[in-house]
């Protein structure tokens, strides 16, 4: 298991991004690398959580309000050393009250594409 958190600033903007990874164990887990990133824009703060695996990546992201980039970069860090997954990250920002809107369409919340792709939000 690796963990890397990484947090610069842009000529538009702050940004953060925690990556996790996990290594194929054999009858126990999939291999598959968790990304959590932020960026600030002037809408707001965007975050998205994002799964790589397979070849797959299944991704959800949501708006905060403008004011909340440090919060929104510690629940990231937050959500990355306990390896929170896609599936319930939304459900933790609703615990801790924190203000999102959803800005997937699909049912579930999540988007998928069949290959990976650099994240658009931290843009490294």
């Amino acid at each position: 298991m690796q963990q890397k958190g990484e947090r610069e600033i842009m000529t538009n903007g702050e940004c953060c991004r925690y990556i996790r990874t996990y290594s194929e164990l054999e009858g126990l887990q999939h291999a598959c690398t968790l990304v959590y990133c932020a960026a600030t824009t002037p809408q707001g703060v965007l975050a998205q959580l994002r799964r790589e695996q397979g070849g797959k990546v299944r991704s959800s992201t949501v708006l905060a309000p403008a004011d909340s980039f440090g919060r929104i970069m510690r629940l990231l860090r937050y959500l990355c050393e306990n390896g929170v997954g896609p599936e319930q990250w939304l459900e933790v920002l609703e615990d801790v009250h924190q203000p999102y809107q959803l800005l997937d369409t699909s049912k579930n919340a999540m988007n998928m594409a069949e290959e990976p792709v650099f994240c658009g939000i931290c843009r490294f």
